[in-house]
């Protein structure tokens, strides 16, 4: 009885393609990520969190913004350095939209 390669599963897993590879993002990203950021860019903040996002996304926005940026207790001439939450919001729809495209091509 022979005992499988350890090796040899892990290397098969090295040949396939993953969503870090130039080519997997050029042929299944959305076309419209660029457009969609631009367009977030120019929607109203308050627009954006109280009709855009849903209360999942601004919860994961906020979460990431604290872990980013919140470091116990700010001074307040640390709120200077801290990113806007609004960056956090759009980097969390934009993920979204991505979800959504890659979705949509794996239903056809």
């Amino acid at each position: 009885m022979s005992t499988p390669s350890t090796n040899g599963n892990e290397h098969d897993n090295q040949n396939k393609l993953c969503p870090g590879d130039l080519s997997f993002k050029h042929d299944s990203a959305s076309p419209y990520k660029e457009e969609f950021s631009k367009f977030l860019k120019t929607v109203p903040e308050k627009l954006l969190w109280n009709e855009l996002a849903t209360t999942q996304q601004k919860n994961f926005a906020v979460s990431l913004w604290e872990a980013c940026n919140y470091k116990g207790k700010p001074t307040p001439g640390q709120f200077k350095d801290m990113e806007p939450k609004r960056n956090y919001l759009e980097w969390v729809l934009r993920m979204e939209h991505e979800r959504q495209w890659q979705n949509a091509i794996k239903k056809r």
